[in-house]
């Protein structure tokens, strides 16, 4: 490499990038070079799946794990405390909502094994339409959490976020999208769930950014 020579006012001349060595401050793109991104979305998926053992902390352990990944991105801190910190305060004023989410899709489900069992007349037509009302439960919930922030009344959020998935149906779309693909890893690999809600708010953060620059 060829030594920068002054230019005429005596200066010497700009480094080229491969002069520029990061100062002890800066963070590496994504928080961890390379696999920073990825290995945060396994982390994160770890932590939501214990936070979401009980099932109806399922929800603010979601709110948390978004929180968490905004945080990476934006290089604020994300240590394990501040995801604990997260879902505490998320799990204010939420068990309306944490148990009914649930409770709701339990309902679906069992629906959905009534119909495969029984043989109905018409029971392809609301089979269909029971996948439709699950996969749009499962939006509301993932917006629900994207649209959590601290001190927010959950009622709120997930009116707000209805309200989001039905005027962004691309973005709707793209998180039913990536539902499925989370669906089939699990079907063909089962302990991949662990890391599952990882991968779906790092889906649901892209998804919210790319509204948001679209509006904007």
């Amino acid at each position: 490499m060829s030594t920068p020579l002054p230019d005429d006012s005596g200066r010497p001349a700009d480094p080229g990038p491969e002069d520029v060595t990061p100062g002890p401050d800066q963070k590496p793109l994504l928080g961890g070079g390379r696999f920073g991104l990825f290995s945060e979305a396994l982390l994160v998926g770890l932590g939501v799946s214990v936070l979401s053992l009980p099932i109806i902390t399922a929800v603010p352990a979601l709110a948390a794990g978004v929180s968490h990944v905004r945080r990476h991105l934006d290089g604020r801190p994300d240590t394990i405390a501040a995801l604990w910190e997260d879902f505490r305060s998320a799990c204010r004023g939420v068990w309306l909502v944490s148990i009914g989410m649930p409770v709701l899709l339990l309902v679906l489900l069992f629906n959905l094994q009534l119909i495969g069992a029984g043989g109905m007349p018409g029971g392809t037509g609301v089979r269909i339409a029971t996948v439709f009302l699950v996969a749009v439960l499962l939006v509301v919930v993932l917006r629900s959490a994207a649209g959590w922030s601290p001190g927010a009344r959950w009622g709120t959020v997930v009116q707000t976020a209805a309200k989001r998935a039905g005027d962004d149906l691309m973005g709707t779309f793209l998180l039913v999208v990536a539902l499925g693909l989370c669906a089939v890893m699990m079907w063909m690999l089962a302990p991949i769930a662990v890391i599952v809600p990882g991968l779906l708010s790092l889906a649901v953060v892209a998804v919210e950014h790319r509204a948001a620059v679209r509006q904007g």
